[in-house]
């Protein structure tokens, strides 16, 4: 995992993007559900340590912030269907719980001892958030606006607050509770990034899957049109059983990882290439014309043609070949229908012979 994929969710795919928002929803709910038990449930802490006149105004207060807590419940439920929203939830919930905080250090300014409690909820509250699994750069800004609102409240509160060593005291501690926070959000995240990555992964030649592969081709289907077709190759290794019958599974291993490398080479970054099954491998092009697709399948066949792959045993070579099935597929192509034609041009290389190209239209 490189450290970008830490910093920032710029370089993740769209589809693991849905797939943390997801999970980053249900961890809100639970979380909100959580803070309202907890809040509302400590008035029974107040009433036994908080002197009447105290107790009157903070139950109140735990209990308004219990109800606007609560709205946040269903929005988790559209958290999991668009980043915005999740950021819109994330922030309404600190703004919530900051006021609260506000609220409860602004009752004992008549000079009464003030609760650890309520000195401590940020801490806490940096340490609930610890479950969310965001990135360094999102982690930063979370903890930036708690900061800055603790510090804000003590000098609204008490300005000579903040020129005295009690600042770097809090100051110390914010920032030690932040970056804890911050490495427990980035463990989430690798984890769920890891765990995605082998669900959705062949585990020998590393592209995506097919499960993973129909999803992308539903949504480059999505945003195609008229003028902006996609081209689907399926390619099928020539004769592989009797590669692996001939020179052992280990070879039949090595031979499919070398095509997938080739695959990537010709196709580059820009193309959606996933192992479909088998010896099958399947390349989506996004806003690619036939003949241009077609034409880059034949590079692909030339060029698997002419590189042997070396046994890892013996260091004997071992010739393989590929045949590839081309097809076009626009706004209103039908998913299944077009893996469909895409198989039927791949037969048809097939029938042909072996080690040749078949568009389709």
């Amino acid at each position: 995992m490189e450290l970008k994929e830490y910093w920032s969710d710029s370089c993740h795919s769209r589809d693991f993007k849905l797939t943390r928002i997801g999970f980053v929803a249900i961890r809100f709910r639970w979380l909100v559900a959580l803070l309202i038990i907890g809040i509302a449930g400590w008035i029974a802490v107040d009433w036994w340590v908080l002197d009447p006149a105290h107790f009157k105004l903070l139950w109140k207060v735990r209990l308004i912030t219990g109800v606007m807590l609560t709205p946040l419940l269903p929005l988790s439920y559209l958290c999991k269907l668009n980043r915005r929203w999740m950021i819109l939830s994330i922030y309404a919930l600190l703004g919530i719980l900051l006021a609260f905080n506000f609220v409860g250090l602004w009752s004992f300014r008549d000079g009464v001892p003030i609760p650890v409690g309520y000195i401590a909820f940020p801490y806490f509250l940096l340490a609930l958030l610890g479950v969310l699994p965001l990135p360094i750069k999102s982690g930063l800004r979370v903890a930036a606006v708690i900061t800055l609102a603790v510090l804000a409240t003590d000098y609204w509160l008490d300005s000579r607050s903040l020129s005295n060593g009690d600042l770097v005291d809090r100051v110390w501690l914010l920032l030690a509770f932040s970056l804890a926070m911050i490495w427990v959000q980035a463990g989430q995240l690798r984890m769920l990034l890891d765990l995605y990555r082998e669900s959705t992964r062949d585990p020998l030649t590393r592209l995506m899957n097919r499960r993973l592969f129909v999803r992308q081709l539903e949504e480059v289907r999505h945003h195609s049109s008229l003028d902006r077709p996609y081209t689907l190759i399926l390619l099928d290794l020539d004769r592989f059983k009797r590669i692996n019958d001939d020179q052992g599974h280990l070879m039949g291993d090595e031979v499919l990882v070398s095509v997938a490398n080739t695959i990537m080479d010709i196709f580059g970054p820009e193309a959606i290439v996933a192992r479909y099954g088998g010896e099958e491998f399947i390349v989506l092009l996004p806003e690619t014309p036939l003949e241009q697709g077609a034409r880059q399948a034949e590079t692909l066949r030339l060029a698997v043609e002419s590189q042997p792959v070396e046994n890892p045993l013996d260091q004997s070579e071992v010739s393989v070949t590929v045949s590839a099935g081309v097809v076009e597929g626009r706004d209103d192509s039908q998913v299944q229908e077009l893996l469909r034609q895409a198989d039927e041009a791949l037969y048809g290389a097939k029938s042909r012979g072996r080690n040749c190209v078949v568009s389709l239209r």
